[in-house]
C-alpha cells in the first residue's frame, strides 16, 4: 500500500517565476495538500512585483508569503523569499532554520523529508543554479516522490538539469503536465465509502489515465536524460535499444537537431552493435569503429558511427531492460573510462526510473 502524500515542496529561482505561476494558476481550489515554494535569486519586494500580475488575480488557490511559525493549510501555496531562512520545524509548521539569514531549497527539502518521510513530493522547476539537487537526494532517501520540469522545455534549465544528473528523479514532465500528475499522485478515494457505479467508473478512468501519464512521464524522463548525455559526452546520438524477439529496436532517442532520426529503427540481433557489446564480442568503448574492424568483426550498417559506447540497463529484479548507447559520426580518440562511467551512471538512472514506474 502506498504512503499518502502530505506536502508538496517546490524549488525555483526568480528566473522560473513564469513556470511557478502556471503551476499556481492550474492548481484547483480543492487541492488536498499545502504547497511550499522556495525561491532564490530575488527578495520579497521583487517577487511581489513579479507575482502580482502573474498569479494573484487568477489563482484558484491562496498564495501567501510564508512567515516564521506558519501553520500550513491544504490548498494554499506558501512562498519563501530568499531573505527568509524558513524550513519545516515540525509537521505542518515552518520556522527559521539554524541560520535565519539564509535559505535554500536544499534545506527546505531536507527538513520536509525529515518530518514527512515518504509523504513528501519534491519538485524542481525552471531556474539558474543547482538548488534542489541535494534536497532531492534527502527525499529519495526518505522514499518520497521526486519530480522535475523537463529541461527541454525550461527557459533556464540549470536547476532541473542538475536534478536529473543527480540521479534522484522519478518524473520529468512538461510544466502543463505537472498539476495533472500532482492530482493523480494525491488522489485519495475513501475505500470505506459506498461507491456508486458512476464513481467507480470515474475511479477506473482516473487510474487508467494515471498509468498513461506515468508512462508518458517515464518516456519524457528517459529522453531528457539522453539529451543531457548527448551534450555532456559531445555525441551525435544517444539512444536506448531493446531486444524484441530476433531484432533490436531503438525505443528512446536524443539526437543532434536536424540530424538522422533512428527512433523505432530495428536491426537483426547479429547486426546490432549494442547486442554485440552485450554478448562480449565488441568492447563497450570504441573510440574508432573503423580501426576496430582490423581486429574484430564489426557489422556494416546503414547508420555507420565513427565512435561508439554501450552500457546495459539492469533492473532491480535482475532483468535486462535494454542497452544505453551513444555514437558520434566522427572518431573520438579521447573517449575512455571516465566517459563510460558517466554512461553507466545514466544507465543506472534509467533503471531507477523504470523500477519506480513499475515498467518492465
Amino acid at each position: 500500500m502506498s504512503t499518502p502524500c502530505n506536502v508538496v515542496v517546490i524549488a525555483s529561482s526568480v528566473e522560473g517565476i513564469d513556470a511557478l505561476a502556471r503551476v499556481a494558476n492550474q492548481l484547483p481550489a480543492s487541492f488536498p495538500l499545502p504547497v511550499v515554494v522556495q525561491f532564490h535569486g530575488s527578495r520579497r519586494q521583487s517577487i511581489r512585483r513579479l507575482t502580482r500580475s502573474r498569479w494573484q488575480l487568477t489563482s484558484k488557490v491562496d498564495v501567501a508569503y510564508a512567515l516564521d511559525g506558519e501553520h500550513l493549510e491544504a490548498g494554499c501555496v506558501y512562498v519563501i523569499p530568499a531573505e527568509n531562512g524558513l524550513v519545516f520545524k515540525a509537521r505542518g509548521v515552518l520556522g527559521y532554520g539554524s541560520d535565519g539569514s539564509k535559505s535554500s531549497a536544499d534545506d527546505l527539502f531536507k527538513s520536509a523529508a525529515l518530518w514527512y518521510g515518504a509523504g513528501v513530493i519534491g519538485v524542481v522547476l525552471d531556474g539558474l543554479g543547482t538548488d534542489g539537487t541535494i534536497g532531492l537526494r534527502a527525499i529519495t532517501d526518505a522514499q518520497g516522490i521526486r519530480i522535475v520540469q523537463s529541461p527541454v522545455e525550461a527557459t533556464f534549465a540549470g536547476m532541473p538539469s542538475s536534478a536529473l544528473r543527480g540521479d534522484h528523479v522519478q518524473y520529468s514532465v512538461m510544466i502543463d503536465q505537472l498539476v495533472p500528475l500532482l492530482r493523480a499522485l494525491t488522489a485519495r478515494p475513501d475505500p470505506a465509502a459506498s461507491l456508486s457505479s458512476e464513481v467507480q467508473a470515474e475511479l477506473i478512468r482516473l487510474l487508467s489515465t494515471s498509468k498513461e501519464d506515468r508512462t508518458k512521464s517515464l518516456n519524457r524522463s528517459v529522453v531528457d536524460i539522453l539529451a543531457l548525455m548527448r551534450m555532456e559526452l559531445a555525441m551525435d546520438i544517444v539512444f536506448v535499444s531493446k531486444a524484441v524477439g530476433d531484432v533490436v529496436m531503438t525505443t528512446h532517442v536524443a539526437s543532434t537537431p536536424g540530424g538522422i532520426d533512428i527512433q523505432g529503427m530495428s536491426l537483426p540481433k547479429d547486426q546490432s552493435l549494442c547486442q554485440r557489446v552485450l554478448d562480449g564480442r565488441l568492447p563497450a568503448v570504441i573510440p574508432d569503429v573503423a580501426t576496430l574492424r582490423v581486429t574484430h568483426e564489426v557489422p556494416i550498417i546503414s547508420v555507420a558511427p565513427g565512435a561508439y559506447m554501450a552500457a546495459p540497463v539492469w533492473l532491480r529484479s535482475g532483468t535486462l531492460y535494454g542497452t544505453l548507447c551513444c555514437l558520434s559520426w566522427a572518431t573520438s580518440p579521447e573517449l575512455g573510462q571516465r566517459h563510460y562511467e558517466r554512461l553507466q551512471m545514466s544507465a543506472r538512472q534509467i533503471a531507477r526510473l523504470v523500477n519506480d514506474a513499475g515498467e518492465k
